[in-house]
């Protein structure tokens, strides 16, 4: 599957806003492993969301709003 990874702007609940960082191949955990490894790469001083893939030709300089985080901890 392919997610992508969100710098979070702004979260409400499960639905978080901000800027695409990358995207990823693989399976919701080992999205979840990168989004962890992405925040403590920059100290972690950003927190990372795991969404679903953004169809968008140049991601890199739109903020994304009211996206489901599929990287929710119980």
């Amino acid at each position: 599957m392919k997610f992508s990874l969100i710098n979070i702007t702004e979260q409400s609940g499960t639905l978080v806003s901000g800027y695409w960082l990358q995207d990823h191949i693989g399976t919701l955990a080992s999205a979840h492993e990168a989004a962890r490894a992405t925040e403590a790469a920059n100290g972690n001083r950003i927190t990372v969301a795991v969404v679903a893939e953004l169809s968008a030709t140049t991601p890199a300089l739109s903020h994304y709003t009211s996206r489901p985080r599929l990287d929710v901890e119980s």
